[in-house]
């Protein structure tokens, strides 16, 4: 049996809709998502600032994302496709991604930084889709 792409989705709370109908398409596609952490926002936990960081639940989330991104064989930074967006979690889970050496994708609208130069980019969802059904984005 052979065994599905694993992709990890990084974005913010605010595309979460938007996040949601992508992970479908790629289930869909026969594709798995290694963690769906929008259905978890620890940003909801009220605590003072120090605290909040070293809340178990905000720690655990930490470390599940790290360890989905090295579970994936896809990384994708989904972006509004008319804004950029100022990521900060999802920059850090890129730079992580980019240093296992995952194939980087981004989608939409990126603010101009030196550090996206090594990802694939696509202005739409159904551009990244196109070329994910093609199979020629898989490293040789």
């Amino acid at each position: 049996m052979k065994r599905k792409i694993s992709v990890y989705i990084a974005s913010n709370f605010e595309l979460k809709d938007q996040v949601e109908r992508l992970a479908k398409s790629l289930k869909y596609l026969g594709m798995r998502i290694t963690r769906e952490w929008w259905l978890v926002n620890t940003r909801n936990i009220i605590l003072p600032e120090e605290e909040w960081y070293l809340n178990d639940a905000v720690r655990i989330q930490h470390k599940l994302d790290f360890v989905a991104i090295s579970h994936s064989d896809i990384f994708i930074l989904l972006s509004d496709e008319q804004n950029a967006q100022t990521f900060i979690g999802a920059n850090i889970e890129l730079g992580y991604a980019l240093a296992k050496k995952k194939v980087c994708f981004s989608v939409g609208k990126l603010q101009k930084s030196a550090m996206y130069v090594p990802v694939v980019k696509f202005k739409n969802v159904a551009e990244l889709l196109t070329k994910l059904k093609s199979g020629d984005w898989i490293k040789k």
